[in-house]
C-alpha cells in the first residue's frame, strides 16, 4: 500500500496541474476564436446588408424610372393627340383615318419602342380598348374590361390607374399575348384638361430587370440573389434559381418548406444571419422586401466560403493546444511527489459532529458567505433541514448557494437576515416566516448566527402544525361550519368593501337572496343529516356557478346570499340568476336518496336600489319573498323593469327549447345573383337564414332569438340543425338538376370556437354528397378577431375539407387587416350599410368603390348583400361587383317557393313576386 499512495498521489498531482494549466489557456483559445468568429460573422453579415440594400436601391430606382418615363410621355400633348386621333379613327370606324406606323414612330412613343427597357407600348382608350401596340400583339384591338385579357396584369393596372387617377407598376406576372413573357406593365392616365381619355401602358420584361439581380459583386463564387412573390400560402421564386431547376414562376414552394430568409422578406422584415437556404445549404444571408413589387429578396454566399478564414484558425488552435497538453502532461507527471495526510482524527471529529446533527429535531444548515455576502454556500445540513428543503441526499446539496437549496429564503425575509448577521454579527430570530415549498408552504422560526470563523449558521423550526391550527380557528370565526361559506358577519364586512370599490370604480353590484323551497319538508323527514348534505352540495353548485370574485355566503338555515361584484350593467345579474335557478333545480343524489328542491331568488342592484349594505340586503329579501309569492322556483328583481327584462328573457329561451324540440324552426333561402346574369334565373348562390314560427309571435327573424341562443348554448344544436337543412336541401336540388352551384351558411363564434365543428361538417359534406366549393360558410370580422390565431387555424381547417369562405358584413366590424389578409376566405359581403345609401351619400360611394377595388387586388370575390333599387344594382355592377343580393333579386322565401321557381311553371309567378318586392 505504501509503494501504491505516491504513485497514484503523483497521478493526481498531475491531473490536477493539467486542470490548474489547461482551463484558462483553453479558455484563452476559446475566447480568441469566438471573438474572431463574431468579427468575421459581424463583417459578412455587415457585407451582406451593404449588398442587399445595393440591390434594392437598384430595383427601386429601377421602378422609379419606368414610372418617371411614364409620367413624362403620358403628360405630353403629343400623345394625348395621338390617343385621340386613334380613338376618334375608331369610333367613326375608319380604320383608314387612324394614324399609320410611320407616323406614330415619329411622336414620342418612338422614343421608347427603340429603348431596350420596354417590350412594348400601348394605349388604351377610356373604355379598355387597346388602340395601339407598337409591336401589334395580340392585345391590339381587345378590350381590358371585358375580352379575352381582362385578367391579366395589364387590364388590372389599366382598372387602378382610371380609378385612382395614380400610376404604379402592376405585379409580375406571365403575359399571353406576348408569349407567356415573364412582364409587368407602368400605367398611366392621360389626362385631357382633368378628365381621363385614357391610359400610356409601358410593357417591362422581365429580363430587363436581370442585370441588377445577377450582379454578383461582393458574393464570390457560390453567391446568388433569390427573388419570390407569396402566392397564396405559397411562395414563387420569379427568377431561375442555381441549385432548383425551373424557369422564372414556375418554381412553388409552400411557405411552411420556404427557407426562412424568405418567408422573413416576403413577412415584410429585413435583417441578416446564417441560415439555410433553399437547397439547405448554410449561407450568410441578408434579406429585404421590395414593396414596389411585394417580392422578397434575397442575397446569399455559402457559409463554407464566408466563413473559411474561421476554419483555418481553428484547426492551427487545435493543433498548438493538442501540443501543449502532451508537453504539460509530462511535467505534471514528474512533479508529482508522495503527500501524506492523517485524516483519522478529522475523520473521528466529523462523525461525532454528524450524529450531534441527526440527533436533532430542528433544522440545521451552516453556510460560508462569499467575502461580499452575495451569496451563501451551503456547507453542513442536517436531515431535519433536508426535509424542510425538500432534498433526498445530502451531498446533492453541498456546495450549492443557499438561494437554490432553500428558494424560499428570500420571499420568507430569512435571506436578508443572513446579509445583516454576516455585516454586523450577533443573532437575529425571525417568527414567523412564511416558507414557500415549491405548491406547498410552511410556517418556520428561524435563528441566524454568525460564527467566529464567520461561517452562517441557520436553525430552522417547522411550526406549522400549529399556525395550521390557528389558522383553523381564525377561518370558523368568519366562515360557516358546515358549507365553507363565507359566514354572515363575514358577508357584512366584505359587502362593505366591495361597495366602496363599486363607488370608487363607478361599477354596479348585485345581491342575491336566495332561499330553498320545501327545504323543512326535507329535513322533518329525512333527518338533519340528510339536509346538512343536501346544505353542502347546494354550497358547492353556488360557488361553481359565479366568478371567483364573486361573493357566496349562507346566512343562515336553508338562505344563502350572493354577491356578484364588479358589474357594467345591471341587467347582467339576470343571466347569473337563471343559472343559478336552474343548477339548484338539478335533482341531488344525498345517501342513495333522490331529492328535488328549487330556489327562490330576490336581487337587489347597487346603486338603483340602495347604497349601503343593510338597504341592499333588506331589498334583496323583500324581492325573493315576492319570487315566493309568485309560486317559488323563479327570479324577481326588487326594480320592475329589470323583472320584466329578464322575465322576457327567461321566456324566450324557454320557448326557444320547445320550437327546437318540435321542429317550429323553419330555414328560408335568399338567391345571390352573378353581376352579368338574369335576375329572373337560376341564381349562383343561396343564403340559408334561420326562421322561427312562433306559435304566438308568428315567423321570427334570426336577430329575435339568435342572441339568446348564443348565451344560453342553444346555438349549437341550431347552427347543426341549420347546417344539415340547408345541405340536404341543396343536395335535392343539385340532384334534380335545379338550383345554385352553392349554398352558404352563417357561422357564429361560438360554433367556431366549438372544437367538434370540423367533425361535423366533414359528415354533412360526405352524407349530403356535396364536393368542393358548393358549402359556403358566412362569419363576420367581430367572430374571427375575437382569437384570430385560433380563428386563423380553424377556418384553413374547413378550407382543406373544401367549404369555401366569406367575410359577412364587411367593414363595420372592428377587425385588424394585419389577421385580416391571414385569413383563408375568398369572398367579402359589402354590408347593407354602404349599399343603402349608395345612390345619394357619396362617402357610402366612395367606401364601396375603394373595398370593391381592394378585394380584386387581394384577388377576393364580393358580394353586395341589402340592394333594393335598380340604381344600387347599376352602380355595383359598374364597380364590377361579383354577386348581387337583396329584396331587388329575391326575399328570403321558403325552400319550397323556390323549387317552384326553377321547375317548369314557376317563372311567372315569380316574376309578379319580384316586380311586386320591387
Amino acid at each position: 500500500m505504501g509503494a501504491v499512495r505516491p504513485r497514484r498521489l503523483g497521478l493526481r498531482l498531475a491531473v490536477g496541474f493539467l486542470i490548474i494549466a489547461l482551463l484558462p489557456l483553453a479558455g484563452l483559445a476559446w475566447f480568441y476564436l469566438h471573438t474572431f468568429e463574431r468579427a468575421l460573422t459581424a463583417t459578412v453579415l455587415q457585407n451582406m446588408t451593404s449588398i442587399a440594400d445595393k440591390k434594392a436601391d437598384q430595383i427601386d430606382d429601377y421602378i422609379n424610372e419606368r414610372l418617371a418615363d411614364a409620367r413624362s410621355f403620358a403628360s405630353q400633348a403629343q400623345v394625348r393627340e395621338a390617343l385621340s386621333a386613334l380613338v376618334a379613327a375608331d369610333r367613326r370606324a375608319n380604320r383608314a383615318a387612324i394614324p399609320n406606323p410611320s407616323t406614330i414612330e415619329r411622336t414620342e412613343l418612338a422614343k421608347l419602342g427603340e429603348r431596350a427597357d420596354y417590350h412594348d407600348v400601348l394605349l388604351i382608350d377610356e373604355e379598355g380598348d387597346v388602340v395601339f401596340s407598337l409591336r401589334g400583339e395580340a392585345d391590339l384591338g381587345t378590350n381590358l374590361v371585358h375580352g379575352p385579357f381582362r385578367d391579366t396584369e395589364l387590364a388590372a393596372g389599366f382598372r387602378q390607374a382610371m380609378t385612382f387617377m395614380h400610376i404604379d407598376l402592376t405585379r409580375f406576372a406571365p403575359y399571353r399575348p406576348s408569349g407567356n413573357a415573364v412582364a409587368a406593365f407602368v400605367v398611366a392616365p392621360i389626362l385631357q384638361g382633368q378628365h381621363p381619355i385614357g391610359a400610356l401602358a409601358l410593357q417591362v420584361n422581365l429580363d430587363t430587370l436581370m442585370p441588377v439581380v445577377s450582379d454578383r459583386t461582393g458574393l464570390g463564387t457560390t453567391g446568388e440573389t433569390v427573388l419570390a412573390v407569396q402566392d397564396g400560402q405559397a411562395a414563387r421564386y420569379t427568377i431561375a434559381l442555381e441549385r432548383m431547376p425551373g424557369a422564372p414562376f414556375t418554381n412553388r414552394v409552400p411557405l411552411e418548406r420556404t427557407a426562412e430568409p424568405m418567408r422573413l422578406a416576403l413577412a415584410g422584415s429585413q435583417g441578416s444571419g446564417l441560415v439555410k437556404d433553399y437547397g439547405d445549404i448554410e449561407v450568410a444571408a441578408g434579406w429585404r422586401y421590395l414593396p414596389a413589387l411585394g417580392w422578397g429578396m434575397v442575397v446569399k454566399i455559402d457559409a463554407a466560403e464566408a466563413m473559411a478564414p474561421l476554419h483555418a484558425m481553428q484547426q492551427a488552435t487545435a493543433w498548438a493546444f493538442t501540443l501543449f497538453v502532451l508537453a504539460s502532461a509530462s511535467a505534471a507527471l514528474v512533479l508529482g511527489r508522495r503527500l501524506v495526510r492523517d485524516e483519522t482524527t478529522i475523520a473521528a471529529q466529523q462523525a461525532r459532529y454528524r450524529a450531534m446533527l441527526g440527533s436533532m429535531n430542528d433544522g440545521v444548515a451552516l453556510y460560508r458567505p462569499r467575502p461580499d455576502g452575495s451569496e451563501f454556500v451551503l456547507i453542513d445540513i442536517n436531515p431535519a433541514a433536508q426535509r424542510i428543503a425538500g432534498v433526498a441526499g445530502r451531498k446533492e446539496v453541498l456546495g450549492l448557494p443557499s438561494r437554490i437549496v432553500f428558494p424560499g429564503l428570500e420571499a420568507a425575509g430569512i435571506y436578508a437576515a443572513f446579509r445583516r448577521v454576516h455585516r454586523h454579527g450577533g443573532r437575529e430570530t425571525i417568527s414567523p416566516a412564511v416558507y414557500d415549498k415549491g405548491s406547498a408552504r410552511l410556517w418556520l422560526e428561524s435563528d441566524v448566527i454568525r460564527l467566529e470563523g464567520g461561517e452562517i449558521l441557520s436553525v430552522l423550526k417547522d411550526i406549522t402544525a400549529r399556525r395550521a391550527a390557528d389558522e383553523r380557528i381564525e377561518h370558523l370565526a368568519h366562515h360557516d361550519g358546515l358549507t365553507g361559506l363565507v359566514n354572515r358577519h363575514n358577508l357584512e364586512i366584505l359587502l362593505q368593501q366591495e361597495l366602496h370599490s363599486a363607488h370608487r370604480e363607478g361599477r354596479r353590484l348585485a345581491v342575491l337572496f336566495i332561499d330553498l323551497d320545501r327545504f323543512k319538508v326535507i329535513n322533518d323527514t329525512l333527518g338533519h343529516h340528510i339536509g346538512d348534505l343536501l346544505l353542502v352540495e347546494v354550497a358547492r353548485r353556488l360557488r361553481r356557478d359565479v366568478r371567483e370574485n364573486d361573493i357566496v355566503a349562507r346566512q343562515g338555515g336553508d338562505e344563502f346570499v350572493v354577491v356578484l361584484t364588479a358589474m357594467e350593467r345591471a341587467e347582467d345579474a339576470a343571466p347569473v340568476a337563471a343559472k343559478i335557478l336552474s343548477a339548484l333545480g338539478e335533482p341531488y343524489t344525498i345517501d342513495g336518496e333522490r331529492l328535488h328542491t328549487s330556489p327562490s331568488i330576490g336581487i337587489s342592484i347597487y346603486p338603483d336600489d340602495g347604497l349601503d349594505a343593510d338597504t341592499l340586503m333588506k331589498n334583496a329579501d323583500t324581492a325573493m319573498y315576492h319570487a315566493k309569492e309568485q309560486g317559488r322556483n323563479n327570479v324577481q328583481h326588487f326594480t320592475e323593469a329589470l323583472n320584466l327584462a329578464a322575465g322576457e328573457r327567461l321566456t324566450v329561451e324557454r320557448e326557444l327549447r320547445v320550437a327546437i324540440e318540435e321542429g317550429q324552426l323553419a330555414v328560408h333561402y335568399q338567391p345571390q345573383f352573378e353581376a352579368d346574369a338574369d335576375p329572373l334565373g337560376r341564381p349562383y348562390a343561396m343564403e340559408a337564414l334561420v326562421r322561427w314560427h312562433h306559435p304566438g309571435r308568428g315567423l321570427l327573424a334570426a336577430g329575435h332569438f339568435i342572441p339568446i341562443a348564443e348565451e344560453s348554448g342553444l346555438i349549437h344544436a341550431i347552427g347543426d340543425w341549420v347546417l344539415n337543412e340547408a345541405c340536404r336541401r341543396f343536395g335535392q336540388w343539385k340532384h334534380a338538376g335545379i338550383g345554385p352551384k352553392r349554398i352558404a351558411v352563417n357561422l357564429s363564434a361560438h360554433q367556431l370556437r366549438n372544437p367538434a365543428l370540423l367533425e361535423t361538417v366533414a359528415a354533412v359534406l360526405q352524407g349530403c354528397e356535396l364536393h368542393k366549393d358548393e358549402l359556403e360558410f358566412e362569419f363576420t370580422e367581430t367572430v374571427a378577431m375575437r382569437d384570430p390565431a385560433r380563428a386563423v387555424e380553424t377556418l384553413q381547417a374547413l378550407r382543406g375539407l373544401g367549404v369555401t369562405l366569406a367575410i359577412d358584413d364587411f367593414g363595420t366590424g372592428h377587425s385588424s387587416l394585419a389577421y385580416l389578409k391571414r385569413l383563408p376566405i375568398q369572398t367579402l359581403k359589402l354590408d347593407r350599410e354602404f349599399v343603402r345609401d349608395i345612390e345619394t351619400d357619396e362617402n357610402d360611394a366612395a367606401i364601396s368603390a375603394a373595398t370593391l377595388a381592394l378585394a380584386h387586388e387581394l384577388g377576393l370575390r364580393v358580394v353586395a348583400e341589402g340592394i333594393e333599387t335598380e340604381g344600387q344594382s347599376r352602380f355595383l355592377r359598374a364597380h364590377g361587383c361579383d354577386r348581387l343580393q337583396g329584396y331587388f333579386y329575391g326575399r328570403p322565401e321558403p325552400a319550397e317557393f323556390w323549387t317552384a321557381r326553377w321547375t317548369e311553371g314557376g317563372s311567372a309567378e315569380f316574376k309578379r313576386t319580384r316586380n311586386h318586392s320591387a
